[in-house]
Protein backbone atom coordinates (compact mmCIF):
# COMPACT_ATOMS: atom_id res chain seq x y z
CA UNK A 1 0.00 0.00 0.00
CA UNK A 2 1.57 3.54 -0.93
CA UNK A 3 2.39 5.91 1.41
CA UNK A 4 0.58 9.36 0.91
CA UNK A 5 2.07 12.22 2.41
CA UNK A 6 -0.82 14.37 4.17
CA UNK A 7 1.12 16.59 5.39
CA UNK A 8 2.46 17.81 1.59
CA UNK A 9 -0.70 17.68 0.78
CA UNK A 10 -2.52 19.95 3.39
CA UNK A 11 0.47 22.61 2.42
CA UNK A 12 -0.50 22.48 -0.78
CA UNK A 13 -4.12 22.81 -0.22
CA UNK A 14 -3.50 26.14 2.29
CA UNK A 15 -1.16 27.74 -0.59
CA UNK A 16 -3.45 27.88 -3.24
CA UNK A 17 -6.29 28.83 -0.84
CA UNK A 18 -3.98 31.16 0.09
CA UNK A 19 -3.55 32.34 -3.72
CA UNK A 20 -7.27 32.40 -4.35
CA UNK A 21 -7.81 34.72 -0.92
CA UNK A 22 -5.17 37.03 -2.47
CA UNK A 23 -6.70 37.39 -5.79
CA UNK A 24 -9.90 37.76 -4.93
CA UNK A 25 -8.20 40.56 -2.61
CA UNK A 26 -6.78 41.87 -5.31
CA UNK A 27 -9.51 41.66 -7.61
CA UNK A 28 -12.35 43.14 -5.09
CA UNK A 29 -9.46 46.19 -4.00
CA UNK A 30 -9.23 46.44 -8.08
CA UNK A 31 -12.67 47.08 -8.76
CA UNK A 32 -13.16 49.44 -5.89
CA UNK A 33 -10.51 51.67 -7.25
CA UNK A 34 -11.84 51.05 -10.23
CA UNK A 35 -15.32 52.22 -9.02
CA UNK A 36 -13.82 55.26 -7.19
CA UNK A 37 -12.13 56.57 -10.18
CA UNK A 38 -15.40 56.27 -12.29
CA UNK A 39 -16.67 58.24 -9.05
CA UNK A 40 -14.66 60.99 -9.06
CA UNK A 41 -14.57 61.25 -12.83
CA UNK A 42 -18.44 61.55 -12.96
CA UNK A 43 -17.63 64.20 -10.37
CA UNK A 44 -15.46 66.13 -12.47
CA UNK A 45 -17.78 65.76 -15.48
CA UNK A 46 -20.80 67.47 -13.48
CA UNK A 47 -18.60 70.25 -12.22
CA UNK A 48 -17.68 70.97 -15.86
CA UNK A 49 -20.98 71.03 -16.95
CA UNK A 50 -22.39 72.86 -14.31
CA UNK A 51 -19.53 75.39 -15.07
CA UNK A 52 -20.32 75.47 -18.28
CA UNK A 53 -24.07 75.35 -17.97
CA UNK A 54 -23.70 78.57 -15.63
CA UNK A 55 -20.98 80.00 -18.24
CA UNK A 56 -24.46 79.83 -20.71
CA UNK A 57 -26.63 81.66 -18.59
CA UNK A 58 -23.97 84.50 -17.88
CA UNK A 59 -23.94 84.97 -21.56
CA UNK A 60 -27.45 84.58 -22.03
CA UNK A 61 -28.02 87.27 -18.80
CA UNK A 62 -25.45 89.52 -21.21
CA UNK A 63 -27.72 89.16 -24.43
CA UNK A 64 -31.01 89.37 -22.65
CA UNK A 65 -30.92 93.81 -22.96
CA UNK A 66 -29.80 93.26 -26.48
CA UNK A 67 -32.34 91.27 -27.44
CA UNK A 68 -34.99 93.08 -25.79
CA UNK A 69 -33.59 96.22 -27.73
CA UNK A 70 -33.96 94.04 -30.85
CA UNK A 71 -37.87 93.49 -30.18
CA UNK A 72 -38.35 96.98 -29.28
CA UNK A 73 -36.80 98.18 -32.41
CA UNK A 74 -38.81 95.25 -34.44
CA UNK A 75 -42.05 96.29 -32.72
CA UNK A 76 -41.26 99.51 -34.21
CA UNK A 77 -40.73 98.57 -37.04
CA UNK A 78 -43.72 96.88 -37.53
CA UNK A 79 -45.27 100.05 -36.32
CA UNK A 80 -44.08 102.00 -38.93
CA UNK A 81 -44.26 99.71 -42.20
CA UNK A 82 -47.69 100.77 -42.67
CA UNK A 83 -46.80 104.58 -42.85
CA UNK A 84 -43.81 103.97 -44.81
CA UNK A 85 -46.13 101.97 -47.29
CA UNK A 86 -48.64 104.92 -46.80
CA UNK A 87 -46.07 107.12 -47.95
CA UNK A 88 -44.73 105.41 -50.74
CA UNK A 89 -47.70 104.74 -52.01
CA UNK A 90 -48.34 108.82 -51.85
CA UNK A 91 -45.39 109.68 -53.60
CA UNK A 92 -45.65 107.63 -56.36
CA UNK A 93 -49.31 108.37 -56.99
CA UNK A 94 -48.17 112.18 -56.83
CA UNK A 95 -45.45 111.17 -59.51
CA UNK A 96 -48.18 109.89 -61.44
CA UNK A 97 -50.16 113.27 -61.17
CA UNK A 98 -46.79 115.30 -62.01
CA UNK A 99 -46.45 112.94 -65.12
CA UNK A 100 -50.23 113.58 -66.30
CA UNK A 101 -49.86 117.16 -65.99
CA UNK A 102 -47.18 117.24 -67.87
CA UNK A 103 -48.36 115.02 -70.53
CA UNK A 104 -51.82 117.53 -70.95
CA UNK A 105 -49.55 120.41 -70.33
CA UNK A 106 -47.48 119.44 -73.64
CA UNK A 107 -49.95 117.28 -75.55
CA UNK A 108 -53.29 118.77 -75.74
CA UNK A 109 -53.85 120.37 -78.77
CA UNK A 110 -53.87 124.13 -79.35
CA UNK A 111 -57.88 124.51 -80.14
CA UNK A 112 -58.61 122.48 -76.96
CA UNK A 113 -59.12 124.41 -73.92
CA UNK A 114 -59.18 122.46 -70.54
CA UNK A 115 -61.76 124.21 -67.85
CA UNK A 116 -61.88 121.48 -64.75
CA UNK A 117 -60.65 118.60 -63.97
CA UNK A 118 -61.94 115.90 -60.42
CA UNK A 119 -60.54 112.59 -59.29
CA UNK A 120 -62.80 110.57 -57.64
CA UNK A 121 -61.76 107.31 -55.65
CA UNK A 122 -65.21 105.66 -53.79
CA UNK A 123 -63.95 102.21 -53.74
CA UNK A 124 -60.71 101.64 -52.46
CA UNK A 125 -60.34 98.17 -55.03
CA UNK A 126 -61.13 100.35 -57.69
CA UNK A 127 -58.85 102.68 -59.65
CA UNK A 128 -58.72 106.19 -58.91
CA UNK A 129 -60.65 108.14 -61.77
CA UNK A 130 -60.29 111.25 -63.20
CA UNK A 131 -62.62 113.37 -65.23
CA UNK A 132 -61.33 116.57 -67.79
CA UNK A 133 -63.76 119.01 -68.65
CA UNK A 134 -63.08 121.54 -71.60
CA UNK A 135 -64.02 122.87 -74.69
CA UNK A 136 -62.75 122.42 -78.41
CA UNK A 137 -62.99 124.57 -81.92
CA UNK A 138 -64.77 121.42 -83.49
CA UNK A 139 -65.24 117.55 -83.16
CA UNK A 140 -62.21 116.96 -84.69
CA UNK A 141 -60.18 118.45 -81.88
CA UNK A 142 -62.19 117.05 -79.11
CA UNK A 143 -60.84 113.49 -80.71
CA UNK A 144 -57.62 114.57 -81.11
CA UNK A 145 -57.62 115.17 -77.15
CA UNK A 146 -58.79 112.04 -76.76
CA UNK A 147 -56.23 110.40 -78.80
CA UNK A 148 -53.23 112.11 -77.35
CA UNK A 149 -54.83 111.74 -73.62
CA UNK A 150 -54.93 108.08 -74.37
CA UNK A 151 -51.28 107.80 -75.31
CA UNK A 152 -50.80 109.10 -71.44
CA UNK A 153 -48.31 106.64 -69.42
CA UNK A 154 -49.97 107.36 -66.34
CA UNK A 155 -53.49 106.93 -67.52
CA UNK A 156 -55.85 103.70 -68.58
CA UNK A 157 -58.85 103.12 -69.91
CA UNK A 158 -59.33 106.49 -71.40
CA UNK A 159 -62.88 107.59 -73.18
CA UNK A 160 -65.01 110.19 -74.44
CA UNK A 161 -67.89 110.63 -71.49
CA UNK A 162 -69.90 112.94 -73.72
CA UNK A 163 -70.05 115.92 -76.01
CA UNK A 164 -71.98 118.60 -77.03
CA UNK A 165 -72.41 122.25 -79.24
CA UNK A 166 -72.04 125.21 -77.11
CA UNK A 167 -72.44 128.68 -78.45
CA UNK A 168 -70.21 131.04 -76.97
CA UNK A 169 -70.07 135.01 -77.53
CA UNK A 170 -69.56 134.84 -81.55
CA UNK A 171 -68.98 131.39 -82.26
CA UNK A 172 -69.35 127.93 -81.65
CA UNK A 173 -67.54 125.26 -80.33
CA UNK A 174 -68.13 121.59 -78.43
CA UNK A 175 -68.01 121.03 -74.91
CA UNK A 176 -66.93 117.73 -73.66
CA UNK A 177 -65.70 115.69 -70.84
CA UNK A 178 -63.24 112.91 -70.92
CA UNK A 179 -62.52 110.05 -68.09
CA UNK A 180 -59.90 107.83 -67.44
CA UNK A 181 -58.90 105.60 -64.43
CA UNK A 182 -54.73 106.31 -62.58
CA UNK A 183 -52.56 103.32 -63.86
CA UNK A 184 -51.86 101.12 -60.30
CA UNK A 185 -53.99 103.39 -58.15
CA UNK A 186 -56.33 99.84 -57.53
CA UNK A 187 -53.51 97.83 -56.39
CA UNK A 188 -51.98 100.17 -54.26
CA UNK A 189 -54.96 100.97 -52.59
CA UNK A 190 -55.70 97.18 -51.61
CA UNK A 191 -51.79 96.60 -50.82
CA UNK A 192 -52.03 99.49 -47.99
CA UNK A 193 -56.23 97.32 -46.97
CA UNK A 194 -53.75 94.23 -46.82
CA UNK A 195 -51.45 95.74 -44.60
CA UNK A 196 -53.87 97.33 -42.10
CA UNK A 197 -55.84 93.83 -42.61
CA UNK A 198 -52.25 91.93 -41.20
CA UNK A 199 -51.64 94.49 -38.27
CA UNK A 200 -54.99 93.43 -37.12
CA UNK A 201 -54.39 89.64 -36.79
Amino acid sequence: MPLINLIETQNLAKKREGSQLRISKYTFFGAAALMTISYFALIAQGVGLNSQQNEIEAKLKKMRPLQEEIDAFKKDEDNLNPKLTTLSDARILTSRWANLMGHLAVNTPGDVWLTSFRSTAPDPEKPIHITFNGVGRTQTDVSEMIMRTQNALDLESVNLVGSQEKPFEKVTGMEFEIGGDIVDSAQKKKKSIDVEKEESK
